[in-house]
């Protein structure tokens, strides 16, 4: 998810954030997200992030198990200098997580479930966080699987959760197969996850 290049930043406290006790009509934008000490825009996805997206979403969904999965939907509390929330193109949570989350609040906070799996599909404006940032502080989150997709460079990258406190890191390229620690029944090549 992108924001824009110089976010106007509206101030809320995180802890009315996540309650909603805030007046919605004085946020100006129709998508959003905390970052620090208030709201800021968030830009819109290019249409082929949008097709990723939702093609990782319907393989997610085939697949069978006890989870839920959302698109551009639930945001995930993270914490490295300050509060943020990172809302992910394509998230899977346990059934228990799911259960948590209230018509209020759509966000993953510290004290719940870890998330199963997380995707994010590169943006220019976003590039750096989505593959420099967001992987550590998904790690530090103990999130079990990041994966981002990078479809101008045609690349998927997994990073993986291991027994410890570490991450495997792997990249797919065309021709490949994308393998998923988390579903390792899924069988997606790198082309389809891109598409054209």
């Amino acid at each position: 998810m992108n924001v824009t290049a110089a976010p106007e930043l509206i101030p809320i406290p995180w802890q009315d954030y996540l309650a909603g006790n805030y007046d919605r009509s004085a946020i100006p934008w129709n998508r959003y997200r905390y970052s620090g000490t208030g709201v800021v825009k968030v830009a819109p996805e290019a249409i082929r992030n949008a097709r990723i997206a939702q093609r990782l979403l319907l393989a997610l969904l085939s697949q069978e198990g006890d989870h839920a999965v959302y698109t551009n939907a639930v945001g995930v509390e993270v914490e490295r200098s300050q509060k943020e929330e990172r809302i992910p193109d394509v998230i899977v949570i346990s059934a228990e997580c799911d259960q948590m989350l209230e018509e209020t609040q759509s966000t993953i906070t510290l004290d719940m479930p870890n998330p199963i799996l997380v995707v994010e599909v590169v943006s220019p404006s976003s590039k750096k966080e989505d593959t420099e940032d967001k992987p550590f502080e998904y790690m530090e989150r103990g999130v079990g699987e990041y994966i981002s997709i990078d479809w101008r460079k045609e690349v998927v990258a997994a990073w993986s959760h291991t027994d410890g406190n570490t991450y495997n890191y792997n990249e797919f390229r065309p021709g490949e197969m994308v393998l998923l620690k988390s579903f390792p029944d899924l069988s997606l090549s790198v082309d389809e996850v891109i598409g054209g």
